[in-house]
């Protein structure tokens, strides 16, 4: 069970890490051939070093970086977790888990599988994470950075088309061996 709290999932067990997106839900846009990065934001509420780890029921089909670490007291660690590209529109990815397990520890080194499996149950904070589709031009367009880029990439198209306009222009120019401007094929090149 997820229990959030402002803005922030709470995970079972002993009070260690909160974590972003508080629903329980990784957002991802619903979109094929391309891939896709959501984040998570782990925050130690502990007074002491908290490991991490964070595993998927498909490893084929996300990066998680960084998967596995330690972070200090009262400090926060971003974690992307980047979906592959999809073929289909299926939402067969929709059914993917993840869990993300803590544990209080001594040394900033990531724990061991051997060191994950020696701790007590008790011990262990977990939560139950799974993927959420929403419409692609829905994320689009409530993200500034998005709408941002978008405009830029509109605006880099229609410089684009209108460069290569002034370049078939000037080919036909040089093909009558003379353009407007008076000069040759050689002038325009080595002049």
């Amino acid at each position: 069970q997820v229990i959030g709290f402002a803005g922030w999932a709470i995970m079972e067990g002993p009070a260690l890490l909160v974590i972003k997106p508080e629903n329980g839900k990784i957002p991802f846009p619903n979109q094929l051939h391309m891939s896709a990065t959501s984040e998570l934001t782990l925050s130690n509420v502990s007074n002491g070093l908290v490991a991490f780890k964070v595993k998927t029921t498909a490893p084929k089909n996300y990066l998680v970086r960084p998967s596995a670490g330690t972070i200090p007291a009262g400090a926060t660690e971003k974690v992307q977790i980047i979906m592959q590209p999809r073929k289909d529109t299926s939402l067969d990815s929709a059914s993917d888990r993840f869990l993300v397990r803590a544990a209080s520890t001594t040394s900033m080194q990531t724990l061991s599988k051997s060191e994950w499996d020696a701790k007590p149950k008790q011990e262990l904070q977990e939560l139950k994470l799974t993927v959420q589709f929403a419409d692609h031009e829905q994320t689009i367009t409530r993200d500034p950075d998005v709408q941002q880029r978008r405009r830029q990439y509109e605006e880099m198209q229609a410089y684009g088309a209108q460069v290569e306009q002034d370049v078939e222009m000037l080919h036909k120019e040089l093909q009558s061996g003379q353009g407007k401007s008076g000069y040759s094929i050689f002038h325009v090149f080595f002049g």
